[in-house]
């Protein structure tokens, strides 16, 4: 990745092995964001809107919103978020994302040391932040502006950190059913202390804490478990999530079907 990255503008040469041939590439760099969320309508019934959430990142709160709304210009009233595969991401992010659902002053998390004490709790709330963060801003007016839309949410395995967030807070407030698989089960904090203040390079990381959602316990080594079990078998297991059609998907079409009822 270091060798990739560059000055817009230049060009980044690389060789691709690729089913046993070598591949040349010339690419002209240039400013990449990420894309975090996709959209899209359900293919067998244009009201069901699927929203995928790849992790949440910093651009994740702004792309979600656009997602949603496209999709509600569109006729769409019922919604899948499809939170499998993702790895979670940063706070502010899915605190941004949550309040979207919530009322002021609702709690998103609580962050509990080791001792047992309730360290910060996080809350759903008005967001001026500035900088890189100023793309997680809340205004008043989006603060519970989806909260009565029709949703469940599809998580598997790998479903984990700020994405199991997401699926237990909705969970808890009965705001939506969760569809799909265990989650991974990781509920703890990690700080990264630098190491340069005595004189190394590098940083540890370490847990300093765990965060627990706002009714039910803290599900870190256990997961969430689905209301609506749901498993993908033979060759649709063994594929990309991405290279699923969505006739293949037994976990998105028990969650289209969950949403329906």
């Amino acid at each position: 990745l270091d060798k990739l990255i560059g000055e817009k503008g230049t060009l980044a040469e690389f060789v691709v092995l690729r089913d046993g041939e070598e591949i040349e590439f010339s690419i002209v760099r240039e400013k990449v964001t990420a894309v975090s969320v996709m959209g899209r309508v359900c293919e067998t019934d244009s009201k069901v809107g699927i929203v995928r959430i790849t992790e949440f990142d910093l651009v994740t709160p702004k792309q979600f919103t656009k997602a949603v709304d496209e999709l509600v210009s569109k006729g769409c009233d019922k919604f899948v978020f499809d939170v499998r595969n993702n790895p979670g991401g940063d706070l502010q992010s899915i605190k941004a994302v949550m309040t979207y659902f919530l009322q002021e002053g609702d709690l998103i998390l609580s962050a509990i040391d080791r001792n047992g004490r309730v360290g910060n709790s996080y809350y759903a709330e008005e967001m001026k932040l500035a900088g890189e963060y100023a793309s997680c801003n809340v205004s008043r007016e989006e603060i519970g502006m989806y909260a009565d839309l029709d949703m469940v949410v599809l998580c598997n395995g790998n479903t984990a950190s700020a994405a199991e967030v997401f699926t237990a807070t909705l969970r808890d407030y009965s705001l939506a059913k969760i569809v799909g698989e265990t989650t991974f089960g990781k509920g703890i904090i990690q700080s990264i202390i630098s190491l340069e203040p005595w004189g190394y390079k590098g940083a540890v990381k370490l847990t300093t804490g765990r965060y627990d959602p706002p009714v039910s316990g803290n599900y870190d080594g256990k997961g969430i478990e689905p209301q609506v079990p749901a498993v993908l078998t033979g060759e649709a297991a063994s594929k990309n999530l991405f290279l699923l059609s969505e006739s293949e998907d037994a976990q998105l079409l028990a969650a289209i079907t969950e949403v329906k009822k």
